[in-house]
């Protein structure tokens, strides 16, 4: 998956709240001492990491429900959980995304030999006898 379509996952209020997040850390250190370079660079990294702190959320928001997990539980766990540990356990823990199966569409795991609904088999069984 390339950024972009990654970055398209993430709902739209969750970009909205990230760039406000960013404006106001950014603006809200450099309106304490403008003149200081140092104060314009440690707005500029506090706001993109505060941006890319709910760019992530809604990352996870989105794909937890893609990948048939309860997605309001697990956004609150990893926004919850302090230093972004949770952020790293959904990502350890999470599922596989459901492929569709040939015969009845359900969504079946990439690693199963049976379509839990309808029972296809899924796997290739070597070449067919003829």
């Amino acid at each position: 998956m390339s950024w972009r379509s990654g970055f398209k996952l993430i709902p739209g209020p969750a970009k909205m709240v990230a760039a406000l997040a960013f404006v106001i850390f950014f603006f809200g250190v450099m309106e304490q001492n403008r003149a200081s370079g140092f104060r314009a660079l440690l707005g500029l990294t506090g706001g993109m990491l505060a941006c890319a702190y709910f760019l992530l959320a809604g990352y996870i928001y989105t794909d937890a429900a893609r990948r048939a997990m309860p997605p309001i539980p697990w956004t609150a766990l990893a926004v919850v959980i302090p230093n972004c540990v949770g952020f790293v356990l959904y990502f350890l823990l999470r599922k596989p995304i459901l492929h569709p199966c040939p015969d009845c569409g359900c969504g079946v795991a990439p690693d199963a030999a049976f379509c839990p609904r309808c029972g296809h088999s899924l796997t290739n069984m070597g070449p067919q006898q003829s």
